[in-house]
């Protein structure tokens, strides 16, 4: 269901008379399940984290002020052309979720290269499961982050064009 409003003044609105919203979704849609993967991929191989370690958290952090920008930007949007509920929902889960993946991964990165240096003094001062539990944690997070953006995007994109497309060809796959 599609609510309308009067257009916003909010700073995430627009940019040379576009919307900002389909701008930053791309890089949000990009970057972030890439660098999910590539987060995956270091916890998988270990001798990748120390040359794509430092890269991976910097794609999180670049994905997760991407995520941030393409909620706020999508609530300027809907304020203008009505908000599709159901991806506005997903949008403001992804919002909170891509952050706490990089918050809990650069917590596993930095315990697991501090256990590598001190050969596990770091594990025994702070609990033998530390670095398990954020393991699992950043794991979980990054598989959510894949599901999560799939969703967002399957969900803003047929808010976008199923009716166009629809319309085009007569029906769907609906």
């Amino acid at each position: 269901m599609l609510h309308t409003t009067p257009a916003p003044t909010e700073f995430l609105d627009t940019i040379a008379g576009l919307p900002i919203h389909p701008l930053v979704v791309h890089v949000a849609v990009v970057v972030l399940p890439l660098s999910a993967m590539g987060l995956l991929a270091i916890m998988l191989v270990p001798k990748w984290r120390a040359p794509f370690g430092w890269l991976t958290l910097g794609g999180l952090a670049v994905g997760a002020a991407a995520a941030v920008a393409a909620a706020q930007s999508g609530e300027a949007l809907a304020e203008r052309v009505g908000e599709p509920e159901r991806h506005a929902d997903l949008g403001k889960s992804l919002e909170i979720l891509a952050p706490v993946l990089l918050v809990v991964a650069v917590v596993w990165f930095l315990v697991q290269r501090q256990a590598a240096k001190s050969e596990g003094e770091v594990l025994r001062v702070l609990g033998p499961g530390l670095e398990m539990i954020a393991g699992i944690a950043t794991l979980a997070l990054a598989f959510g982050t894949l599901v999560l953006v799939t969703a967002v995007g399957h969900s803003g994109a047929q808010a976008a064009w199923g009716g166009v497309v629809n319309s085009q060809t007569g029906g769907g796959d609906d």
